[in-house]
């Protein structure tokens, strides 16, 4: 067989074209003259071959991150389970190398499938990424001079690549293929020897040839330089979720891929891809934080990344699932959706085929939903650092069922068959919001002791008595604790007392991954399902969403409860008369309902809030706030943002008092977390409001986004220091106030209509 030295990329497309690859490849050089001729004179469009080139090289990537994907890709594709891949740039960033320990390629591989495009010498390799035959094409884009050392354990071959005319982009490119006689150590990628200013390939070619043992190693002469942080980077965000047991990627002899040890598989999902519904393997997702997970969600295949999306689940179906991931990202966690080798990718591999998406999208839905309702909800790690977030959450689902709202599975029944009474807990809730807002109501979430409530003994404490009664732990879900504070059977437990394996082993394990969802009256880790009648339930209040539980049962008129003791004046009925107080200072309300009972605990609470505006505005490099206080004014909402800069406090909002009487009591880093939330909330909109035309100063991915950025800047700063932890002011607040009972909303509007009426 003859051997070919050299050549144009054109000519081996259009032979391929006419079906005359083989002919070319064994033809001499006259004949392959011939060939090429005799090709052109048939073709209908004389330059169809650099038409497809120029698509295929100039139409891939949108930056550098997708070339080097596509070669680690490659590289990944050859090299046996844990191998070494090595990523290497020179001083000054003009060339960069990827090595790797694979089976190499032979002459028919480069000649026939590396240098044509779509076509692809993996077909029918099961572990196999790569499929459409572009990507080594993709990094002429960057790099037009390419050399490639490979070898076999039968022989080895050095390739040149070089563009062309004038570019970019170039209108063709050469290739000149050399053989590898002898045996030498694959090349280090470092460029030149020190001190000797670095080559283009084309210069090198009369280097003595080399030939590594077994494997690859791609050189690219980059058109633009780049430096080493910049690489690693880029490398890192194209494969830094690779598991380091498939093989492990160094840049300039640091390893990359380290993120996978801070991941853990939290839910998975079958997939079946249509039309024909075959089952193509499962969806993983994988949830971790800590240095090179981003508080996103990342979309990976064999640990390449192929999409990452702020806003996981941007559709308005997706209401709740959108709240629950942002409140999971915003506390730095990071979500990966692993998806099988069988899913297609589009030829950029930035995103699923079209013919996949729809499933894949509802598996991604499904898997956060098990992850939710199996997994995170029992992760007290996790739940300690998103509980402002997810607490307000639930809070909304807690709030529809104390007002009787009925929140059922929709999806077995047809519209017309359901009941036009019954209410949702959102105004037009879509299907997928009440199924998943009832798997958060049928969750055994919260830590409870029951008892019998005829051998305790009247007015007697339960924590000295529960080693003489008879007593059973029981994880219960929103719906049974609801039940039982209709009856009158739910009690505070302060101090719960350490669960014995016997007792509540299951309350912090998490469902086996693929195993069914339980049922409601079955739920892991309960002795019986529910409370059973003439028994009391103990809620245990060490855990997060068991304080929020709570306070959402005083602010709705929950009786001889601490809480709403202390607040003094009763939470208004739902439906009552609003009491309107117009925006108002410190200085004037101290002025003109000075004599109303709880004005000062008012003056107390503003005092904290301005201290928590003053240290999220020095965080975030932003004005301080003018804050004010109102009754229904401005709707429902707790907070609001007035006149651009200004925050003004609702005093008639049931959570807002709750939260309030939480941190005048006592230092509730539960209830000024959640208070920390609202501020920021609304200085969000202060701060977008500023520049940002009003109408798209609203929510949105890019409200949330700044808020994730803000929220990271303040506890960045208090962390190092540059500003007070404002709960330090909590203790100053109190200081000389007597009580921390707010003003009934009531006496404060009849106060001010009084002054206004005098005036």
């Amino acid at each position: 067989m003859t051997q070919i030295s050299y050549g144009l990329f054109s000519e081996l497309l259009l032979v391929r074209i006419h079906g005359r690859a083989e002919a070319y490849l064994q033809a001499s050089s006259a004949e392959r003259l011939a060939l090429v001729a005799a090709c052109r004179g048939e073709a209908t469009v004389p330059d169809l071959a650099q038409r497809i080139l120029s698509r295929t090289i100039y139409a891939q990537a949108s930056s550098r991150v997708g070339p080097l994907r596509e070669l680690l890709q490659n590289a990944l594709d050859a090299s046996p389970p844990g191998a070494r891949i090595d990523v290497r740039s020179t001083e000054d960033g003009r060339e960069i190398s990827v090595t790797d320990q694979g089976r190499g390629m032979g002459r028919t591989e480069l000649l026939a499938d590396l240098l044509v495009p779509f076509r692809s010498g993996k077909a029918g390799e099961p572990d196999a990424i790569g499929e459409h035959g572009i990507g080594f094409f993709s990094a002429l884009e960057i790099a037009p001079w390419i050399e490639v050392v490979t070898a076999t354990s039968s022989g080895g071959y050095r390739l040149l690549v070089a563009p062309l005319g004038g570019g970019p982009p170039y209108e063709d490119f050469s290739w000149t293929l050399l053989s590898l006689p002898r045996p030498s150590p694959p090349p280090s990628g470092d460029g030149a020897r020190a001190g000797v200013p670095a080559r283009r390939i084309d210069e090198r070619a009369s280097e003595p040839p080399r030939r590594p043992a077994t494997g690859t190693s791609v050189r690219l002469s980059l058109a633009q330089q780049i430096s080493r942080p910049a690489l690693a980077a880029e490398v890192s965000a194209a494969v830094g979720l690779v598991d380091p047991t498939v093989a492990r990627i160094y840049v300039d002899g640091a390893l990359v891929n380290t993120a996978r040890a801070r991941l853990r598989r939290a839910a998975e999902v079958p997939l079946r891809l249509p039309p024909s519904g075959e089952l193509c393997g499962a969806v993983e997702l994988l949830v971790g934080r800590g240095d090179g997970i981003e508080p996103q969600l990342t979309i990976t295949q064999k640990g390449l990344t192929v999409a990452t999306r702020i806003d996981p689940f941007p559709g308005p179906e997706l209401g709740l699932h959108r709240e629950l991931a942002r409140a999971i990202m915003a506390a730095g966690f990071g979500l990966v959706a692993e998806l099988p080798l069988g899913v297609p990718l589009n030829k950029g591999r930035s995103a699923v085929a079209a013919t996949a998406s729809t499933a894949v999208e509802a598996a991604l839905v499904a898997a956060f939903e098990r992850f939710v309702l199996r997994d995170a909800l029992y992760d007290r790690e996790l739940l300690r650092a998103v509980d402002h977030r997810l607490s307000s959450v639930l809070d909304r689902l807690v709030h529809a069922a104390l007002l009787g709202e009925s929140i059922t599975i929709a999806s077995a029944q047809a519209v017309d068959e359901l009941d036009p009474g019954a209410r949702t807990p959102t105004v037009a809730a879509p299907e997928q919001v009440i199924r998943f807002a009832s798997g958060l109501l049928d969750a055994p979430l919260f830590r409870s002791i029951v008892v019998d409530a005829g051998q305790r003994p009247s007015g007697a404490a339960l924590p000295p008595l529960l080693g003489q009664l008879h007593q059973r732990s029981a994880p219960l879900t929103l719906r049974e604790l609801l039940q039982a504070h209709r009856a009158g059977a739910l009690r505070p437990l302060e101090a719960a007392p350490p669960p014995s394996s016997s007792q509540v082993r299951s309350t912090m394990t998490r469902w086996p991954l693929g195993a069914p969802a339980p049922a409601p009256e079955a739920a892991v880790g309960r002795e019986a399902p529910g409370v059973r009648p003439g028994e009391l339930v103990y809620l245990a209040l060490d855990e997060p969403l068991a304080q929020a539980f709570w306070r959402r049962l005083a602010s709705e008129g929950a009786a001889s409860q601490p809480l709403q003791a202390a607040a003094g004046a009763p939470a208004r009925a739902p439906g009552a008369a609003p009491c309107p107080m117009p925006r108002t200072s410190r200085e004037a309300l101290l002025k003109i309902a000075v004599d109303v009972p709880g004005v000062r605990a008012v003056a107390a609470a503003m005092t904290i809030i301005e201290r928590l505006d003053a240290a999220i505005s020095e965080s975030t490099d932003l004005p301080a706030s003018p804050i004010w206080v109102h009754q229904d004014l401005y709707g429902p909402d707790e907070m609001a943002h007035t006149d651009g800069s200004g925050i003004s406090v609702n005093l008639a909002s049931a959570r807002v008092r709750a939260l309030l009487t939480a941190v005048l009591l006592r230092d509730d880093a539960v209830a000024f977390t959640a208070l920390t939330d609202l501020l920021l909330h609304e200085k969000t909109h202060v701060s977008l409001a500023s520049y940002v035309p009003r109408p798209t100063a609203e929510h949105g991915t890019s409200f949330y986004r700044r808020k994730d950025w803000m929220r990271r800047r303040l506890l960045a700063a208090i962390a190092s220091g540059a500003v007070t932890d404002p709960m330090r002011w909590l203790a100053v607040a109190r200081r000389g106030l007597v009580s921390s009972a707010l003003p009934a909303p009531s006496e404060l509007s009849q106060a001010f209509l009084a002054a206004a009426a005098a005036a």
